[in-house]
């Protein structure tokens, strides 16, 4: 089995996050988002029953690396990351589209995701890679059981529901679904001989257009205000007659 987990290098929470043009700055030295670190834990939880590979991939300016060696530290066997400036500010379509095929180049089996990244919250990443490598997305898994066969557990509106894993999906795994490792001295020590390789676009037969078209600006027309109605004792009448004009009730 071949699993790959989808990391993010953030700037680190603890300082200030500045802005430049709509966009974050990054600093040279970013940490790994904490949310990522629930993914790792369930592919590293797989790795352990299946003897699994668990490679990082990663999407951004790689900088000093530290939060991809943290990925490292807590047990994923490699990562690979893409840095270039032509995807600075991309859409989370393109994102999804980057990090597809980072999977497919290596054979993935499981893909797997945190929820949503802490500096951009979109959470519709998952879903959009599911897409491009049509495979089944079990989203805000929180509970992992393994027995003869891998029992996931995600919330639902109405509560939870219990599945078994595919052989081939993806995953996104909810903050506190499963209770993320700590690396001791030895894990971060044997972190520094693991490889991180940069890959580029064209290593993944990609170019930086992002899906995107532009088709045309209109101007809006200012929304009307309501209409005013003065209770003196039978506002209702008017309010029942306003909304059976709008067909939103027939009869009362």
């Amino acid at each position: 089995m071949k699993i790959a987990v989808c990391a993010k290098q953030i700037p680190d929470p603890a300082n200030e996050i500045t802005y430049s043009d709509g966009s974050i700055v990054r600093p040279e030295e970013q940490v790994l988002d904490d949310t990522d670190r629930y993914g790792i834990e369930v592919a590293l939880q797989l790795k352990e029953k299946f003897d699994a590979e668990v490679t990082i991939i990663s999407m951004g300016p790689a900088g000093t690396q530290k939060g991809l060696q943290q990925a490292l530290q807590m047990g994923a066997d490699k990562a690979i990351f893409v840095d270039d400036d032509s995807l600075k500010g991309a859409n989370s379509l393109m994102t999804a589209n980057v990090l597809s095929e980072m999977a497919k180049s290596l054979s993935a089996d499981i893909v797997i995701f945190g929820t949503e990244s802490t500096d951009g919250y979109s959470g519709t990443v998952p879903q959009q890679v599911s897409r491009y490598l049509d495979l089944e997305c079990i989203s805000y898994v929180k509970a992992v059981e393994l027995n003869d066969n891998v029992t996931l557990t995600r919330q639902t509106v109405e509560g939870s529901e219990k599945l078994n894993m595919p052989d081939k999906c993806v995953i996104s795994v909810t903050a506190g679904g499963v209770e993320p490792r700590y690396p001791n001295f030895k894990d971060i020590m044997a972190a520094k001989s693991k490889p991180i390789e940069q890959v580029s676009l064209g290593d993944l037969n990609m170019s930086s257009n992002q899906n995107l078209e532009f088709i045309d600006i209109e101007n809006v027309e200012n929304s009307k205000s309501g209409d005013k109605i003065i209770d003196e004792g039978e506002a209702y009448q008017e309010i029942v007659n306003k909304l059976k004009e709008l067909k939103v009730i027939w009869k009362l």
